[in-house]
């Protein structure tokens, strides 16, 4: 737990992450059948909180104990969970491993919980809804219905300026790994979010084609939240 330069400090010594580091020990240590932990990682820095959930993990697959993880975090519940139990006030909205609800949630709710969208309104004709962004199918919804199209940040793809779907770069923020921009999309009157690896080869200002396969977006009907 990277606590031992801690052994003799009294509790009122510790700040509040220190103390959930040593509530997860001791709670770990008599390695139970059971247990039960509730937002075990929450007061954790990033680097931290990584370090601890992973070595949780790896001891509880090692021990056998089985575990029910509490949490509101959706990384969490990815990175530590065989099954997730997705709830809403008390009521069990859906059951599965991550990769199965991040792919295929299973209502607005369960999409939101997972990734942050660009929501798109619209509404069913032919099978399909239509919006700025292109056509995106729309399986098994009444003709007419009024639909949300949920297009993930990093499924847009960023191409040169003359092909696919027109677009402007308003702002763009390095992360890292990925930089994160707003574009500007005729007909759409908010900022549609992408995240995308791109070098520092556009910037702000930049006229730049958005390729949105239509697999990746998720179409859902307009109250099912």
């Amino acid at each position: 737990m990277g606590l031992a330069d801690l052994a003799e400090s009294y509790p009122h010594m510790l700040s509040g992450g220190e103390q959930q580091r040593v509530a997860l020990a001791r709670a770990v240590a008599p390695r139970p059948g059971v247990l039960l932990m509730d937002e075990p990682f929450s007061n954790l820095d990033r680097r931290l909180r990584d370090v601890v959930r992973d070595e949780t993990a790896a001891l509880l697959q090692e021990t056998g104990a089985t575990s029910i993880i509490v949490t509101h975090d959706p990384e969490d519940a990815m990175r530590i969970a065989d099954r997730i139990v997705l709830m809403r006030a008390g009521e069990i909205m859906q059951i599965g491993t991550g990769e199965a609800l991040y792919r295929k949630p299973g209502s607005l709710f369960a999409a939101r919980f997972f990734c942050d969208f660009t929501e798109v309104p619209g509404r069913v004709l032919r099978g399909a809804v239509d919006t700025p962004f292109g056509r995106f199918p729309a399986k098994g919804m009444a003709e007419g219905a009024e639909a949300v199209a949920c297009i993930r940040p990093h499924a847009i793809r960023i191409v040169p300026k003359g092909f696919c779907l027109p677009g402007r770069v308003v702002t763009r923020r390095f992360l890292g790994e990925v930089d994160h921009l707003l574009i500007a999309v005729d007909g759409f009157e908010r900022l549609l979010s992408v995240r995308a690896s791109l070098g520092g080869a556009i910037g702000e200002g930049d006229d730049v084609g958005l390729d949105i396969p239509g697999d990746e977006v998720l179409v859902f009907p307009a109250g099912d939240t």
